[in-house]
């Protein structure tokens, strides 16, 4: 069975020694790869993966064992690296390398940027296959690397109604933060999807909008403490009375049980 783990902090250590193992593999490929006097190799991010909120590290698990790892890195809204990826030796069969870099772009919604030197002929034939499954993709090449973008284009489309007051002030770009009841409908919204939204009552004017962060709160009271008031619509109200417009829409027992999103959007034109 196959999976990917997020490493917590308690595993840095093993997963220290399992970098290193790649990085004596890769230093055959990349002369950039330095040794210390103890033949150890200088990595000067590796901590930075459990200490900056733009890092993620993971484990590619089968049959619980480790089988190799990753480090994904977000250059920009919607924009991700894979800065290192490894799958050990005795696991490069049956698609795992294919399966565990796929799975990983799984977890994130945009685009995906990865290099690799062309003194490294394996690695340009594997992320060359592994490119060529997305639809969206493209290549450039310098002396030294080819570097590779890919873009998801399985991005879903939702509907929500809307306020005339609200609406408008989407409309005119005086609103960029939508806040809901995290309830089952809300959870399939993710970042990427685009949102449409209906004017009420008549329903017959609408804004394309794309969802470019979410975030999530326990309640209106917490959502209200974190964002900017104007940004979600209120600008000439206090906390308190925005928090009441939401309550007047949203049942206390409904908001304890599901909790509160909030989506960060643009309007497409």
């Amino acid at each position: 069975m196959r999976k990917i783990q997020i490493v917590p902090l308690s595993k840095i250590e093993e997963m220290r020694k399992i970098f290193y193992e790649y990085l004596a593999e890769l230093s055959e490929f990349d002369p950039d790869i330095k040794f210390d006097e103890n033949g150890t190799p200088i990595y000067n991010w590796f901590d930075c993966y459990w200490e900056d909120k733009d890092r993620y590290p993971f484990y590619f698990i089968v049959d619980n064992n480790i089988a190799g790892l990753a480090m994904i890195r977000e250059l920009s809204n919607m924009q991700y690296d894979f800065a290192e990826f490894y799958v050990r030796p005795e696991y490069r069969k049956n698609g795992n390398a294919i399966w565990f870099a796929t799975e990983l772009t799984n977890l994130f919604d945009g685009e995906f940027v990865f290099s690799t030197r062309f003194t490294n002929p394996r690695a340009i034939k594997f992320w060359g296959k592994f490119a060529n499954l997305f639809e969206s993709t493209g290549f450039s090449d310098d002396d030294i690397w080819r570097n590779w973008t890919i873009r998801k284009t399985h991005f879903n489309k939702h509907t929500l109604n809307l306020n005339p007051i609200y609406f408008n002030l989407i409309k005119n770009q005086e609103k960029i933060l939508e806040g809901r009841l995290n309830d089952e409908k809300r959870k399939q919204f993710n970042i990427g999807d685009t949102i449409t939204f209906y004017k009420e009552p008549k329903r017959t004017e609408t804004i394309n909008a794309i969802i470019l962060d979410k975030y999530i709160f326990k309640n209106f009271d917490e959502m209200a403490n974190s964002l900017n008031k104007s940004e979600l619509g209120f600008a000439t109200k206090t906390k308190e009375e925005m928090i009441k417009v939401y309550r007047t829409i949203y049942p206390k027992q409904d908001e304890e049980k599901y909790g509160v999103v909030v989506f960060k959007i643009k309007t497409l034109r």
